[in-house]
């Protein structure tokens, strides 16, 4: 059977007065102590008292610039076949020429043999 909390307090307290009345005739010396324990009742939690700490210090670290390191990527070679062209062939037969039935004028092949002398005679190695 299960006795009530109240039962076993008024107990403990009956016991505790007999304690304290019996203990100044039993008293030997001065180094006697007496203590009385009382256990919780099952199921009780008794909470511990509260720690506080300091708040944590948070302290923001400096910025970091690592300038990234230059890339140079080679760009592959283009290799393209040339296009065919075709072109009319054009007709020149130097200065002077007056066209197919001109011909050549004689002052105007007489300048340019007199330039191309000209031009040999400066301009040799």
């Amino acid at each position: 059977m299960k006795q009530s909390t109240t039962g076993k307090f008024f107990a403990a307290a009956a016991l505790a007065a007999a304690a304290l009345a019996i203990a100044p005739a039993a008293h030997a010396g001065s180094n006697v102590y007496f203590s009385v324990g009382v256990q919780p009742a099952t199921g009780v939690y008794v909470e511990p008292a509260p720690v506080y700490a300091p708040q944590p210090v948070y302290v923001q670290p400096a910025p970091v610039y690592v300038r990234p390191a230059p890339v140079y990527v080679q760009p592959a070679p283009v290799y393209m076949q040339p296009q065919v062209v075709y072109a009319r062939p054009q007709f020149y037969a130097g200065p002077g020429w007056r066209g197919r039935e001109g011909g050549w004028d004689r002052d105007d092949w007489r300048r340019a043999e007199w330039r191309r002398h000209e031009w040999e005679r400066h301009h040799h190695d």
